[in-house]
C-alpha cells in the first residue's frame, strides 16, 4: 500500500511539473516585467485551436511572432521526431486569400520557466505573422487543442535569466535578513552567556587556588 500511495504520489508530482515549473516561473518574471524586460502578454491575445479537422481558420488581427504550445503527448514526440531528423513540422501555415505559406519553425527547446502558465504543455514551433489577416493552419487531425501565444521572450532570454537570477538574489537577502538576524541574535546571546559562564567558573578556581591552606605546624 506505501509502494502505490508513493508511485500515485510521484505521478501526480511528473503530471504537474510542467504547472509547477511555470508558475515559479511566473513568480521570477516579477521584476523584468516591472523594468520593462518582458511585455505581458494579454489573455485575449491567446488564441485556441481545436485539431478535431484537419485545418482550422484563424485571424490574427495583429502583426507578431507566435509560440505554438502543445500538450499532448503523441504530438509533442512526433514533434521531436521530426525536429532530430531534420523533417518539416507537422503544423503548416498559409494566407487564407493568396495561400502564401508562413515559415514554421521548431523551438528547438525544452520547457522553460518563463513560459506561459496560462496554457498547458509547452512551445514546439514559433511563426511570424507579418501581415494581420486570415490563416489557416493544416495540422493532423486530434481530439485536443494546442494554443497560439505571442511570442515575446524570443532573443531575451539571457536578459530575464539574469535579472530573474537577481531578483532571486534580493528575495533571498530579504529571506535570510528577516529570518537569520533573529537566529544570528540568539546565537550571540548565547555566546556571551557561555562566556559570562566560563568567566564565573574560572573566577572561582581562581579563588580556590589563592585560598591559604588550614592547619600549620604546632609549635
Amino acid at each position: 500500500m506505501l509502494g502505490v500511495l508513493l508511485g500515485v504520489m510521484l505521478l501526480m508530482l511528473l503530471c504537474s511539473a510542467s504547472s509547477a515549473v511555470k508558475g515559479a516561473g511566473a513568480l521570477l518574471l516579477v521584476l523584468p516585467r516591472a523594468a520593462g524586460l518582458l511585455e505581458t502578454v494579454r489573455a485575449e491575445e491567446i488564441a485556441v485551436v481545436p485539431m478535431d479537422s484537419s485545418s482550422t481558420a484563424v485571424t490574427f488581427p495583429f502583426a507578431d511572432a507566435y509560440h505554438v504550445y502543445v500538450a499532448d503527448l503523441n504530438l509533442l514526440e512526433i514533434a521531436e521526431a521530426l525536429e532530430r531528423s531534420e523533417s518539416a513540422p507537422w503544423l503548416v501555415v498559409h494566407r487564407a486569400d493568396t495561400g502564401e505559406s508562413v515559415p514554421v519553425e521548431f523551438t528547438g527547446r525544452g520547457l522553460m520557466p518563463y513560459d506561459d502558465p496560462r496554457v498547458p504543455g509547452r512551445p514546439v514551433f514559433r511563426f511570424v505573422i507579418s501581415d494581420p489577416g486570415a490563416y489557416v493552419l493544416s495540422h493532423p487531425r486530434r481530439p485536443v487543442q494546442v494554443y497560439l501565444v505571442p511570442d515575446r521572450t524570443t532573443g531575451r532570454e539571457s536578459t530575464i535569466l539574469l535579472v530573474s537570477v537577481g531578483q532571486l538574489g534580493i528575495a533571498g537577502f530579504a529571506v535570510g535578513l528577516g529570518f537569520g538576524r533573529p537566529y544570528f541574535e540568539r546565537r550571540r546571546r548565547w555566546r556571551e552567556h557561555q562566556a559570562q559562564r566560563r568567566a564565573a567558573t574560572e573566577e572561582v578556581l581562581r579563588r580556590r587556588r589563592q585560598r591559604p591552606s588550614g592547619g600549620g605546624a604546632a609549635a
